[in-house]
């Protein structure tokens, strides 16, 4: 187990004035209030390079975009509609003919054709769109552009009460053991709750939005910290708020 030390003094922190659940710690010798982070913690804030093909301007907005972040081959919903359109051009050729030489009716080649259309431009939207990720003060916009679809409407994912920014592989990744393992982005709350903003993202996509954005969120957030209370113990804590280490206040 890893120790923790106080970053004024150096004394070594004991169990009962360690606050697990805040990662806020108190130094019982001079009485410093300190934030901590746990390996955990630390990994998942690591700084990670921006990947290539992801573009990113940060000015009065946070955006990022970037097209599909895994492999055509590798993406199921592309594989599924270039197939289905494929099969459905096919199809559509061959009752066409069938049409033509007087076999059936023009409804027939033109359910195919329709089909065809509409796998093709669902093929389309996978490769050629891009994600599009705008964060203001209030919220994380995301939409997929410039084509426009009826499947991926923009999402507003608001910003109140939300404390951090972090991802974690998804459930289904993790249990049908994907060879490149998918990824969500997630807005956490005060209260504990998930806002998802992105979802099947690769690691170092992940990484790098949720730093990026977490970063903004942290700079943006109002730095209200002049008190702080350890629900277990019910004791206040009075924090610089440049610094976040104060010392412990009088009750």
């Amino acid at each position: 187990m890893q120790k923790l030390n106080c970053p004024t003094c150096g004394k070594q922190i004991s169990a009962e004035n360690i606050n697990v659940q805040e990662l806020i710690a108190v130094c019982s010798q001079c009485d410093t209030v300190f934030q901590f982070n746990t390996p955990e913690e630390k990994a998942k804030r690591r700084k990670v390079k921006k990947p290539q093909n992801l573009i990113i301007n940060d000015h009065e907005k946070l955006e990022m975009l970037f097209r599909t972040n895994f492999r055509l081959d590798a993406n199921q919903a592309f594989i599924t509609s270039a197939f289905g359109g494929i099969a459905m051009t096919i199809f559509a050729f061959v009752v066409g003919s069938e049409y033509l030489a007087g076999e059936t009716t023009f409804f027939a080649p033109l359910i195919f054709i329709l089909l065809a259309t509409f796998f093709l431009y669902r093929a389309g939207l996978v490769a050629y769109n891009h994600t599009h990720i705008t964060m203001d003060e209030e919220n994380v916009s995301v939409s997929r552009e410039p084509l426009p679809s009826i499947f991926n409407q923009t999402q507003n994912i608001s910003l109140h009460d939300v404390t951090s920014i972090k991802c974690e592989e998804t459930n289904i990744s993790k249990k049908e053991q994907y060879d490149t393992p998918r990824y969500r982005v997630w807005a956490e709350t005060a209260n504990g709750s998930r806002r998802t903003i992105v979802n099947d993202v690769t690691e170092d996509y992940a990484y790098f939005i949720s730093q990026q954005l977490d970063e903004k969120l942290q700079y943006d957030m109002p730095q209200d910290m002049s008190r702080l209370v350890d629900s277990d113990t019910d004791i206040s804590y009075e924090v610089n708020e440049d610094t976040a280490v104060g010392k412990l206040a009088n009750s």
